[in-house]
């Protein structure tokens, strides 16, 4: 990931708090940057592992609490997963492709699939949201 990309997702994050009201912590700021390092959605313990790097004295639970308020804030999505839920920060509106096979997360645009979750509200007469949305089948690797 280039480094103006992380940026610019860390920017847009506390940009998202400050609308809020949210003030800045060290904790939500070790945690909006290890997120804003990777494209993949991590857990609790990872992320705890990536913040700990730099600062061991943040325990997991505080990680934990963090990830738990950004998410209230929709500053973070959470992904579920066996196991262990995985987080990834908010950017665009998207839904997720998940590889049955290999476990490959893939990040589809919202957009492209606006029209079938429409055609499932209209047939159903749900308000259908976007968020939480997750595709599962075979990556082309896996094909």
């Amino acid at each position: 990931m280039r480094d103006t990309d992380r940026r610019e997702r860390v920017r847009r994050a506390w940009q998202q708090l400050a609308t809020a009201g949210a003030r800045r912590t060290l904790a939500r700021g070790m945690v909006i940057d290890a997120l804003a390092g990777t494209s993949a959605h991590l857990s609790i313990t990872a992320i705890h592992q990536k913040v700990a790097e730099q600062r061991p004295e943040i325990n997991i639970s505080t990680v934990h609490r963090t990830v738990a308020f950004l998410a209230e804030h929709a500053v973070v999505h959470q992904l579920a997963w066996p196991g262990e839920a995985r987080y990834g920060l908010c950017a665009d509106p998207h839904v997720h492709a998940i590889c049955e096979e290999c476990g490959t997360i893939s990040e589809i645009p919202a957009p492209s699939l606006a029209h079938a979750v429409a055609a499932a509200g209209d047939a159903t007469r749900y308000d259908i949201g976007q968020a939480g949305l997750t595709l599962f089948g075979r990556c082309p690797a896996c094909r």
